[in-house]
């Protein structure tokens, strides 16, 4: 046998790796083969449908797969799906036939960990998938679904992307209803009292808050305002059904304004208080960007309310400042929902006179503007009774100490009576005795000696 030169034998192994990249079978990647002997098909060519799911309703499709699941009859298996820098492939590229030089596979993934995330709903923590595959069947039915992070996702919060892979397209539409369904069926944050949060990248966030209760008669008000707010809000839920009956559109908007401290926060705190089976979604700072998907929210989850505080913000008067997109979303947003729809309205301000007039009068977006103002005497005088629960408060000094707080706020009377009860404990032990030197101490302390800041901070005007 004749003995190959170098340079002959380097030209045979060239030759050799063409033929195979031509001929050389290329290797089945280990996912796609589990889907192949899951479905008894070759899956290259089948349907692939999805739906876009934000970040925010990963919890609800994580319940609606669950309860799907949990169907009788119906039996699964997951698996999961190694990723790239975090980037999973999706069903048509998993299901896509093996190809690539030298028996290679271009991206044939394995199976990866089973990635979760636990996120706290309230007092519930629901394990969420982050990534990976449910085989199903149940009889002769056999559908892959798929969950994983969208390719359009931008930042922290990643969106997810719900995939369906079945024999045939009608069974995988089917199935994103069901799921769809069930989202809205099972949705956790049905009945809740939600903060609102945005993000730079045009995602929200929604945070469950447990309110303080608020007993009505904690909400001081002038005779018949409070009852006119009541038949704004609850009146009109009670009257739901007959008020659609006849006709009626049950949507309202409610503008609550007046000076800082006094009470606006408190009577929305109150109301949603009075309807603990509507969803209740609070915007305040950032999250008053999130208006137009926090209105989708308060629709999908209706009956609702939703509470904008210091509303002022988004909607400046034209006159003063340049036109806001804020503004116009909320325009928008309170116009076109849906007459019949049971959603609230509840907007805050201390500064109704720089507010938009088309926001602040036109029906159909606020029909009720109601003034908290600052408290008269009466109004007074009931407050210092209200705070002054818990401590021995002499009667005899009331008189002196409500002509003493003319012009202060709710807030700065609560405040005032804290203060004289810490000064109160300092004096000595025992019962906390506030008298009229103290509550004349708490006072200056808040006024004189805290300069005129503090005061107005609290809202003593």
């Amino acid at each position: 046998m004749d003995t190959l030169a170098p340079e002959q034998l380097a030209v045979a192994l060239r030759d050799l790796m063409d033929w195979a990249r031509t001929n050389a079978p290329a290797e089945e990647p280990p996912l796609r083969r589990r889907i192949v002997e899951h479905l008894g098909q070759d899956p290259a060519e089948l349907p692939v449908l999805s739906r876009a799911v934000s970040s925010w309703e990963r919890v609800n499709l994580q319940v609606a797969l669950d309860a799907y699941l949990a169907e009788a009859g119906r039996e699964h298996e997951f698996v999961g799906m190694s990723s790239q820098r975090g980037w999973h492939m999706g069903l048509a590229e998993l299901a896509a036939k093996a190809q690539g030089p030298r028996g290679m596979v271009i991206g044939g993934p394995g199976a990866g960990p089973q990635e979760h995330e636990a996120v706290q709903v309230g007092e519930r923590t629901i394990i969420c998938v982050s990534a990976g595959l449910f085989l199903v069947r149940r009889g002769e039915q056999r559908l892959v679904i798929a969950v994983r992070g969208s390719d359009q996702s931008r930042g922290p919060e990643r969106d997810l992307q719900l995939e369906v892979l079945a024999p045939t397209r009608e069974p995988a539409e089917a199935l994103i209803e069901d799921i769809s369904a069930l989202m809205r069926s099972h949705n956790v944050y049905r009945g809740r009292v939600l903060e609102v949060g945005s993000s730079p990248f045009g995602g929200i966030s929604l945070e469950v808050r447990n309110l303080p209760a608020v007993k009505r008669e904690a909400i001081v008000l002038p005779e018949g305002l409070l009852e006119r707010i009541e038949r704004q809000t609850l009146g009109f839920a009670a009257q739901a059904p007959r008020l659609r009956a006849a006709g009626r559109h049950i949507k309202r908007g409610l503008l609550l304004y007046g000076p800082p401290g006094t009470g606006k926060t408190l009577t929305a705190m109150y109301l949603a208080g009075q309807m603990p089976e509507r969803t209740v979604l609070i915007l305040t700072g950032a999250g008053l960007h999130a208006i137009g998907s926090a209105c989708r929210v308060a629709r999908e989850l209706a009956p609702s309310m939703v509470v904008m505080e210091d509303v002022d913000l988004v909607a400046l008067d034209r006159d003063e400042h340049s036109s806001s997109a804020l503004l116009f979303e909320l325009l928008n947003e309170m116009d076109g929902m849906q007459e019949d729809l049971d959603v609230i309205f509840v907007l805050t301000t201390n500064r109704a006179d720089r507010l938009e007039p088309a926001l602040a009068a036109r029906p159909g977006r606020v029909d009720l503007a109601s003034e908290l103002p600052i408290p008269d005497a009466d109004g007074r005088r009931r407050l210092l009774e209200l705070y002054g629960v818990g401590l021995q408060l002499r009667a005899a000094d009331i008189p002196a100490l409500v002509a003493d707080t003319e012009g202060a706020s709710p807030a700065f009377i609560r405040e005032l009576l804290r203060r004289a009860a810490l000064l109160a404990g300092e004096r000595s032990a025992g019962e906390l005795i506030v008298d009229g030197e103290i509550l004349q101490a708490a006072l200056r302390e808040l006024t004189s000696d805290g300069g005129p800041l503090t005061a107005r901070l609290l809202g003593m005007n």
